[in-house]
């Protein structure tokens, strides 16, 4: 898949990288010790895992932003263009930052060895050599174990959540699935992890034992509840997140311990209003009155979802506009959804691996639905209080469907 506005750099400064996936190290490796190492720079903090990744690096980067700390964050995909995807202290890459990272790749003679993500990476690490950062967030891509992020000699190690997704490049059992999303915890590390399931957790912890990587648990070493985080003396009281879902809680508090480890002296008050400033493009983003983006795109993100719309909007109508990739458990995500929809409107867009809305509209038992065939015939003004629309089922189609905002 084309990362937006990417190319132009490529073309720009001639150089080659290849549009696929190839999970593995040794090129971004090879490409790394050419240009001495910049991914060992700074004192990182890792990502990695099924759904929460990118909500976890909102709350470490409003932490850290509230806290006076200067930080660098890397994350994918892109929602809007390439360079929302590298940030420093929450300002997205600018055009001359990236230019500067791609002749320092041109001249050490990067072009045709890497991927799109793997060349991407790279530049990332080159921006943030520039600045002297305090912290950076990188979120892994898809796994970890061969994901072009792990790449890292040291850094803190943070896993949310393992469920089912990916499962052509990481395998259709959980306990697969947990071995590569383990894999970025590095020796003699820390490790943070949110609630997993048991099968994932035996396999976490395995890894975790044989890399000496001291274990830090949601609900054993640190917890949340009732919107106070517990952490030995540590106690932070009255938190509530600006994200919607109580699953954010539990990202919430991964965060504050994951700059706690990290030797960041937090303060309840700035804590407080930290957390009240996250937020996320394409996690039940509120884009316009009773319209919402939510890139919920596999099993675990469908249900929080949903359980988000049970707690935050009992008795409304839920109208779902959806656009789901062809590779994922649609009907797991469909019988889900009608559970708490009024209605559907399927909608076919240009991602390569997109399902064609007929499908999606043949398999879907809920009475009220339809077919939309562009993309550009979507509209969302909804004067109803009573209703709410809510775009879901692939970042990629939400993506694309925000480029089309000015037109609202």
């Amino acid at each position: 898949m084309e990362i937006i506005n990417f190319n132009m750099y490529k073309e720009k400064w001639d150089i080659e990288s290849e549009t696929v996936i190839k999970p593995g190290l040794e090129a971004i490796q090879i490409a790394l010790r050419k240009l001495r190492e910049p991914q060992n720079r700074h004192q990182v903090i890792h990502v990695a895992g099924t759904n929460g990744k990118g909500s976890t690096i909102a709350f470490l980067s409003a932490l850290a932003k509230e806290h006076g700390l200067s930080y660098g964050a890397f994350t994918s995909p892109s929602i809007v263009d390439v360079h929302d995807q590298i940030q420093l202290n929450g300002q997205n890459v600018t055009e001359e930052q990236m230019d500067r990272a791609f002749r320092k790749m041109q001249e050490a003679g990067l072009s045709g060895m890497l991927t799109d993500f793997e060349l991407l990476t790279v530049a990332a690490f080159l921006v943030f050599e520039e600045v002297p950062l305090d912290l950076v967030f990188i979120e892994a891509g898809m796994g970890g174990r061969f994901d072009s992020t792990n790449v890292m000699e040291q850094s803190i190690s943070v896993i949310p959540s393992i469920s089912i997704d990916h499962t052509n490049f990481l395998g259709d059992t959980i306990e697969k699935i947990s071995w590569h999303k383990a894999g970025i915890i590095k020796k003699n590390s820390k490790l943070i992890i949110g609630a997993l399931p048991e099968s994932a957790r035996n396999v976490v912890y395995q890894i975790a034992r044989e890399q000496h990587a001291h274990i830090i648990e949601l609900g054993k070493t640190f917890s949340i509840q009732e919107n106070m985080y517990t952490c030995g003396r540590t106690i932070f009281e009255d938190l509530h997140p600006h994200m919607l879902g109580k699953h954010q809680l539990s990202n919430m508090a991964l965060a504050i311990t994951a700059l706690i480890e990290s030797g960041v002296p937090l303060k309840k008050h700035i804590v407080q209003n930290a957390v009240k400033t996250a937020n996320l493009l394409g996690r039940m983003e509120r884009v316009d009155e009773n319209v919402y983006f939510d890139g919920a795109h596999n099993d675990a993100s469908i249900d929080a979802l949903v359980e988000t719309i049970k707690d935050v909007f009992p008795n409304k109508n839920i109208h779902f506009i959806v656009g789901i990739l062809r590779d994922k458990d649609y009907i797991y995500m469909l019988r889900k959804l009608e559970k708490v929809a009024s209605s559907f409107q399927f909608v076919n867009f240009h991602h390569e691996r997109a399902l064609p809305a007929s499908v999606l509209y043949k398999h879907c038992m809920h009475d009220e639905k339809r077919v939309t065939k562009d993309i550009d015939e979507i509209h969302f003004k909804n004067n109803n209080k009573s209703n709410i629309t809510i775009v879901t089922g692939s970042l990629y189609f939400i993506t694309e469907l925000r480029s089309k905002i000015v037109n609202w």
